[in-house]
């Protein structure tokens, strides 16, 4: 075998290392949607892996409804950190509709810890055309 043949066979063999590194990473989103006959008492809770304090993470809401659409949802949101810390906070989606709503609830948000982090959510003044809410949580990358 030749020098020639020698480096790119290194090379070769380094893409491919680095390629299944890449696919070996941790996801950079997560969503999950919680049918309402799943909720807990009308509250929705979700645990979300906030791994990275070095980064920031956007979340929406999203839902639907049977028939009418809902105008100014109201949602009392509560965080749990993993070291049992929290905060609440009331938050409102705009319209929720037959089609489905997606919202930005929060952009650029850093965990204070790492660690998985429990959503609580409680949507306030429902019917039964409410068919549950959903979370939708990403990475940013470049951010900090």
């Amino acid at each position: 075998m030749g020098r020639r043949s020698v480096r790119g066979f290194a090379l070769l063999a380094a893409l491919a290392c680095g390629w299944a590194l890449a696919g070996c990473s941790e996801p950079d989103g997560y969503e999950v949607f919680v049918r309402r006959d799943a909720a807990r008492d009308g509250v929705y809770v979700y645990s979300l892996p906030l791994t990275d304090t070095t980064a920031a993470y956007d979340f929406w809401f999203y839902s639907r409804v049977d028939s009418r659409p809902v105008e100014n949802l109201q949602l009392n949101v509560q965080w749990l950190a993993p070291s049992g810390n929290g905060f609440s906070e009331t938050v409102y989606m705009r319209r929720v509709d037959p089609r489905g709503t997606r919202e930005l609830y929060r952009s650029g948000m850093v965990p204070a810890e790492a660690g998985d982090w429990q959503l609580s959510v409680r949507p306030v003044g429902v019917d039964a055309g409410f068919q549950g809410l959903g979370v939708v949580c990403k990475r940013q990358y470049g951010t900090r």
